[in-house]
């Protein structure tokens, strides 16, 4: 069965950057929000998607955008930690078996985005193969394949840092390699069923936007027991628009123009 993909997506157009990180190729923050939706929409094609724009003090001209497309759109005055907790109040609201993606509003995607995660949950059994472990992790045979899979779409620079390497376990499909890995942002994918597992975990993150508390917490390493398994592509499919943390190997400004040929002359 074709997974739904049920995509939340936090946005704001007034902040343009949290942490004050330049974006990339001169782009400012309400052509960076288009930009990012156009080129999600671009990913996902022809599959079985609904999307809730969740909207945070946003302008006349980012609605007039959004109301172009069948999308539901939501705009309150919110905040980041309570445009978190909604989000995830929302997830939990939805069928077990709807694949969430919450998001934030500067990812850019790769045009093989979905087809790389379709190809990953469909065939996740196979690929996790777990009988084959040896020495320290031989006890865990059997149990990887169980755990509820949590998919973060950008593949971050500084993983490949010596002060951030952390022993990572590698999966190879059809398409590329995915990476196990401990810490993300809220930016994730997973059933609703793993937001419902684990709920007190989601929401207690939310105060401070802790993504820090939520990694600890929620994600697998070398010890599996009642966590998730945390997968991110390599190269990655989608990259965070702040200079410093763009992934790598992928021409992204050639990304850019695409989308901007395609859908916004």
């Amino acid at each position: 069965m074709n997974p739904h993909y049920h995509i939340i997506i936090r946005t704001c157009d007034v902040v343009y950057s949290v942490h004050q990180t330049p974006r990339p190729f001169g782009l400012d923050k309400r052509s960076l929000i288009k930009l990012c939706f156009l080129s999600l929409i671009d990913a996902l094609g022809d599959r079985n998607y609904s999307i809730h724009i969740l909207g945070d003090k946003l302008s006349d001209e980012i609605l007039a955008f959004f109301a172009q497309f069948p999308v539901h759109v939501s705009n309150d005055v919110l905040g980041n930690d309570e445009s978190i907790r909604q989000g995830i109040l929302h997830a939990l609201e939805r069928p077990d078996s709807d694949w969430i993606y919450l998001c934030e509003d500067d990812y850019l995607y790769s045009s093989q985005a979905f087809v790389w995660i379709d190809d990953l949950i469909t065939h996740y059994h196979s690929y996790i193969d777990d009988t084959h472990l040896k020495n320290e992790l031989r006890f865990q045979r059997g149990k990887l394949r169980k755990l509820p899979l949590v998919i973060h779409t950008p593949d971050y620079p500084d993983r490949y840092l010596t002060r951030y390497m952390r022993r990572s376990l590698i999966f190879l499909s059809r398409y590329c390699h995915w990476r196990q890995i401990t810490n993300t942002t809220f930016t994730l994918l997973t059933q609703a069923s793993t937001f419902k597992r684990y709920k007190n975990i989601f929401l207690h993150s939310t105060k401070g936007a802790n993504d820090g508390l939520l990694s600890k917490k929620l994600y697998a390493g070398m010890r599996f027991r009642n966590r998730a398994l945390c997968l991110s592509p390599i190269p990655g499919v989608a990259t965070h628009m702040h200079e410093e943390v763009m992934s790598p190997l992928v021409e992204w400004e050639n990304r850019v123009q695409e989308i901007r040929k395609k859908y916004m002359q």
